[in-house]
């Protein structure tokens, strides 16, 4: 896979323009970009997968951080909190194959969030499952009965996990 090296300035413009990026890369030697498709990509932090870089479509473009860094690395603990939605075991299998999350799925939201927000989607017992941005306010949600919520961005077993794990184990 091909590495693309950050520069100084990129590294500093990254950190300073992603509140959970700061931490994660404080002191660091090396912030290198691996593209895998047109639309996703992986910034490796001193050679570990530890956030992504996804396009969508009428969205933008979107930092996030990776469900490596959040399951497998210690800088995982550096992350500051973001908004939780909590969903059922029923919807774990759908958001895991792609899904978007739909309103009837969710049990909870912790936290509060505006739309375009990262969020953290979480099964029952608290574990990852995927990152997403907020389609609607954490607010709108409580509201909402029915209906796509939130874009499912990242998911465990897609090609960003598939590749950081990958890429993990080169550098270890």
């Amino acid at each position: 896979m091909r590495r693309i090296r950050l520069s100084n300035r990129e590294i500093k413009e990254l950190r300073e323009s992603h509140k959970f990026a700061a931490p994660i890369m404080s002191n660091v030697d090396t912030v290198e970009i691996v593209p895998l498709t047109e639309k996703e990509s992986i910034i490796l932090v001193d050679g570990e997968p530890l956030l992504s870089k996804v396009s969508v479509k009428d969205l933008g473009e979107f930092i996030i951080p990776s469900l490596y860094l959040i399951h497998k690395s210690p800088k995982g603990a550096l992350l500051p909190p973001l908004p939780k939605a909590v969903v059922d075991a029923g919807a774990v299998k759908r958001i895991i194959d792609g899904a978007d999350v739909m309103r009837p799925g969710i049990k909870k939201l912790e936290g509060e969030f505006n739309k375009g927000d990262t969020v953290f989607v979480v099964d029952e017992k608290g574990r990852a499952i995927a990152i997403a941005v907020a389609l609607h306010s954490s607010e709108e949600i409580q509201q909402m009965e029915k209906g796509k919520v939130l874009l499912n961005l990242h998911y465990l077993g897609d090609r960003i996990w598939r590749a950081s794990l990958e890429l993990a184990k080169k550098t270890s």
